[in-house]
């Protein structure tokens, strides 16, 4: 048994045709702990992750899975942002997004990469499925595409990251991005014509890819290297946390 929290990343009836899993909503805290009390999975994997309006899910949860022998890996969102800082502990990463927050770097833009926003989205309700703002990864992921692809040149991609960055995360679209670039004066008119089927979704990429391990059973089982510490703030979370998933 795999359990999998994903939202508005990847589109559940995709992810069920990749791997045989449960799939449960974006994870908050206490989620996954009540997920290892009803499936006893062998594997949890991190996906997509609510955070803000309720408490996100805890990296003591994460350990605990880890501790009881439970794989536990994650990706292109909350999950490879968790990755990242519990690597060392046993918690598997996949694909670019985690290895940029894991190296701190994501090319060919300088500047650290390290900020929760970069994966951030604004999301409506799964009935409608998940309708999204941009993703600040995504973005840069395409406009390095753009570069690689002629589109773009380095320093006008730059740019229009930056304007990407000065949006709130809750405000990031193409349109907003492109409509401030152009008042800068930086031209985008090509990389408006390339977008509708160039832009890349990279955070989608790292899903696909995170299920397809899962699928082919290709994820590392890695022995806890550390103690679980059952800490008095612990002990306390292990009363009701809210719904289980």
């Amino acid at each position: 048994m795999n359990v999998v929290f994903l939202g508005p990343t990847l589109p559940q009836d995709v992810a069920r045709g990749l791997c045989d899993a449960v799939f449960l909503p974006p994870a908050r805290r206490g989620d996954v702990l009540a997920a290892i009390e009803r499936y006893r999975p062998a594997t949890i994997a991190l996906i997509d992750g609510y955070f803000e309006q309720v408490p996100a899910v805890w990296h003591k949860e994460l350990l605990f899975a880890l501790a009881e022998g439970i794989r536990v890996a994650g990706a292109a969102s909350m999950g490879a942002l968790r990755a990242a800082e519990l690597r060392s502990f046993g918690m598997i990463g996949v694909g670019r997004v985690f290895e940029a927050y894991a190296t701190g770097r994501f090319a060919p833009f300088p500047e650290p990469f390290m900020a929760d926003d970069e994966v951030a989205v604004a999301h409506g309700p799964a009935e409608l499925g998940y309708p999204a703002t941009e993703a600040l990864v995504d973005i840069r992921a395409s406009l390095a595409a753009a570069v690689e692809a002629g589109v773009l040149d380095l320093e006008a991609a730059l740019a229009v990251a930056a304007v990407a960055k000065g949006l709130f995360y809750k405000e990031r679209s193409w349109a907003s991005v492109l409509a401030i670039a152009t008042d800068a004066g930086i031209e985008v008119a090509a990389l408006a014509a390339w977008l509708p089927a160039g832009r890349v979704a990279q955070k989608r990429l790292d899903a696909e890819a995170l299920l397809c391990r899962l699928a082919a059973d290709a994820l590392p089982l890695i022995p806890p290297a550390f103690r679980f510490e059952r800490t008095l703030l612990w002990e306390e979370a292990l009363g009701p946390v809210g719904d289980p998933p």
